[in-house]
């Protein structure tokens, strides 16, 4: 019984977090939006209008849910569900402090990409339930987007795992310990979060849901929360983009030089870094323009993919030489 709670009592926590983290960052990335283009942002809900995410939150909520006649009913209604649920258990495996973890287990980063691999479907159905054609192409947008992407993001996790002989997401922190994984593994880390980036879907890779040329994609047809659901996991996702980077690459909750806190403190350091990444993944997205598909395509499997296997292959011969472990 106590572990059914502590289980349940996870689990809503982790939403809470993943939720409550995701509304937060539309109110931040509106603000850097504003300050790039010499603008206010939100300013009225609030002081400096840090309500403002309540305040859409609650107009969300209160508006219509309108379901078009010749939708297909049940993958119109499962598709927000789809992307959501799978993005929120990515998080599990997690560690945001030495002691701060839901779920560890020894193929903690496996179980992530899996989860993570999961996420598109709903773009997919939504397309294809929406029964419209800008909704289809960017459907059939995202399941080429993931597929594509996908392998030199899972090529440069495996160099990371090779390094730290472990898929635990803690033995791939502790393993970082004396030296950060981003020394070895520079050419890992562009590709991986290039492709992260790719994958999430924000400019200048958000070709699935484009409104220049499909007007907002997959999600033309909804309204209300079933348009909330899809935008508030984008956001999640940029967070979840920078926490999987600083636990594979930036030590996680390790401070730098040796600077570590208590572990009831620790996640300052992983938040701290988070929130640098974060930062830049807005960066980019308000200051590239968007690329056309076969642009975006040519990107993984001319230049990206490529050097994946040119990382996996100098990892190797590291270790094997006992240069990096």
């Amino acid at each position: 019984m106590n572990e059914l709670l502590f289980s349940v009592g996870g689990a809503l926590a982790l939403i809470g977090i993943v939720a409550g983290g995701g509304g937060v960052l539309t109110y931040v990335f509106r603000k850097l939006f504003a300050d790039f283009g010499q603008r206010l942002g939100p300013n009225r809900v609030g002081p400096y209008g840090i309500l403002q995410f309540v305040a859409d939150g609650i107009k969300l909520v209160a508006k219509e849910d309108i379901i078009p006649a010749r939708v297909e009913r049940w993958g119109f209604r499962l598709a927000p569900h789809l992307t959501f649920v799978p993005a929120v258990l990515a998080f599990s495996p997690l560690p945001f402090s030495e002691g701060l973890i839901i779920t560890d287990v020894r193929v903690g980063l496996i179980l992530i990409f899996a989860l993570a691999a999961m996420a598109p479907l709903g773009e997919v159905v939504a397309g294809w339930a929406s029964n419209n054609k800008y909704s289809m192409l960017g459907g059939l947008r995202a399941a080429a987007m993931d597929v594509s992407y996908e392998i030199p993001l899972l090529i440069s996790a495996v160099s990371v795992i090779l390094l730290a002989g472990s898929a635990s997401t803690l033995e791939i922190v502790k393993k970082q310990n004396e030296l950060w994984f981003f020394i070895p593994q520079i050419l890992g880390l562009f590709v991986f979060v290039a492709a992260m980036i790719g994958k999430v879907g924000v400019l200048p890779f958000d070709l699935p849901d484009a409104e220049s040329e499909l007007v907002a994609g997959y999600v033309t047809e909804y309204s209300g929360m079933r348009f909330a659901f899809f935008f508030l996991t984008m956001f999640a996702n940029v967070f979840f983009i920078a926490a999987l980077t600083v636990t594979l690459y930036f030590g996680g909750w390790l401070g730098p030089f040796g600077l570590h806190l208590p572990p009831m403190l620790s996640f300052i350091w992983f938040f701290l870094k988070a929130g640098v990444l974060i930062f830049v993944v807005f960066w980019l997205w308000n200051s590239l323009p968007r690329v056309r598909i076969d642009q975006f395509l040519n990107i993984n499997w001319k230049l990206l993919f490529p050097l994946s296997l040119l990382n996996l292959v100098i990892t190797s011969i590291m270790v094997a030489w006992g240069v990096a472990r």
